[in-house]
């Protein structure tokens, strides 16, 4: 789990108090039911969506028969049979069939108490979900502690027994660990929050997003990314200093959204629009972010061992900040998001001092700035990032002129009549 250090980016002005459920969420199984697990759908390699069902623990996957093929009615046919010809043509070979993974023997069930269910489908293993020896997801949504309001959706692989009995699908050997999930897959879980709001996210994941139009019925967050490779930890002194070493690693996908209506531990000022979101592989201390009002600035923490498990390989961090250019606005005053590029500056400062970064890319689509910053070394790093102090606003565009109003004025001489465009009549001609 992560631990979340940040501190609030402001205080939040008064709300009425926010009680989130601390136990984990059900299903949700009524119409007028809060803080549940509404859906889960799952892709893999960028394919179509799999919409996935919810068993009970015991409960085998329900299969779909097949519908049975129609019968045609009987008929008396009295006409002499052809005689059978010899078709001397060679059959066209049937296909093959379709060819599905050998699960890798990475995960066994937990010795530790089941859950009670988990999201699957009916052809899990034909779709290529299996490849990783897991037979579902359980949704661990709940809060990150007994202590706050933030909620956290953590995507865990599960296994089922000879009884269907679902458990934890943990390491071959290592059991105190969670069992990898496929890298390749893309989940896309909504859940029902009641008088929730959401501030800010941070994740150990990839591509994270937190989707908060809702529906029309009541409050709902749409929580989609991918699960990243992630270095694990019994004790977080692992990620001081540059001779940490991981206990393990896995493949992960974990949430924490924040909520901007909490005043005890909530998130946000007046007008965050509640969609930035921030993700990464470091989950050790991955922070919310802090804002520094004088200076302008905004600073992460990411933390994670120095090494990986073998004590040799040295552990290299990706960071993500998605910030909606409302948001960029309202914190830096950049009233065009397209200049993030060179109106923004990231610096990333190790622990044991100085740059540390391989390489920053910030990049603006659909009014959302996205920052990536990659190739950094842990134990503990921190992002910053602010208003370049060189940068320079383009040039307001020219206000638009108002076509010049032509007057026309007539003119006689004698019985001869002129309309004209200038200020005085030719000369002989009388203004009539």
């Amino acid at each position: 789990m992560i631990a979340l250090v940040g501190a609030l980016l402001t205080p939040t002005t008064a709300n009425a108090a926010l009680r989130v459920p601390k136990t984990s969420w059900p299903v949700c199984t009524t119409a007028d039911q809060d803080y549940c697990v509404e859906s889960v759908s799952i892709s893999i390699n960028a394919g179509a969506a799999i919409p996935l069902t919810w068993v009970a623990s015991g409960t085998a996957t329900p299969v779909t028969a097949a519908p049975a093929a129609p019968v045609a009615p009987a008929t008396t046919d009295t006409r002499t049979a052809a005689p059978a010809t010899t078709d001397t043509k060679t059959a066209a070979p049937a296909p093959a069939a379709p060819v599905i993974p050998t699960p890798v023997a990475t995960t066994e069930a937990s010795p530790r108490a089941g859950i009670d269910g988990r999201w699957t489908h009916e052809s899990w293993a034909a779709k290529g979900l299996a490849v990783y020896g897991y037979d579902g997801l359980y949704i661990n949504a709940k809060t990150a502690n007994e202590f706050v309001n933030w909620v956290m959706i953590d995507v865990l692989p599960v296994k089922v027994d000879a009884t269907n009995k679902t458990s934890m699908a943990v390491q071959v050997g290592a059991n105190a660990y969670q069992a990898p999930l496929d890298r390749n897959i893309f989940v896309s879980i909504k859940v029902r929050v009641g008088a929730f709001k959401n501030g800010v996210s941070v994740s150990v994941a990839n591509d994270i997003s937190v989707d908060a139009s809702g529906d029309v019925m009541r409050n709902t967050l749409l929580v989609e990314g991918s699960p990243v490779s992630t270095s694990l930890q019994a004790s977080t002194k692992q990620c001081e200093g540059e001779t940490g070493k991981a206990s393990a690693s896995t493949v992960q996908m974990l949430v924490i959204i924040v909520p901007s209506n909490d005043d005890a531990s909530g998130f946000g000022i007046d007008g965050i629009s509640g969609e930035m979101s921030v993700a990464s592989n470091g989950g050790c201390k991955l922070s919310t972010p802090v804002w520094n009002a004088e200076t302008k600035s905004m600073v992460w923490t990411v933390a994670a061992p120095h090494f990986a498990a073998d004590g040799v390989t040295e552990n290299v961090g990706f960071y993500k900040a998605r910030i909606p250019a409302a948001d960029a606005k309202l914190l830096w005053g950049l009233q065009n998001a397209a200049d993030a590029a060179t109106a923004l500056v990231v610096n990333v400062t190790s622990d044991a001092g100085g740059t540390n970064v391989g390489q920053t890319n910030i990049t603006v689509k659909n009014n959302v700035i996205y920052i990536n910053v990659t190739g950094f070394k842990y134990s503990q790093p921190k992002l910053t990032v602010m208003m370049n102090k060189n940068y320079k606003p383009g040039a307001a565009p020219a206000k638009a002129v108002a076509p010049k109003t032509v007057k026309v004025i007539t003119c006689v001489k004698g019985k001869v009549t002129k309309k004209v465009t200038t200020a005085a009549c030719p000369s002989g001609y009388k203004k009539k």
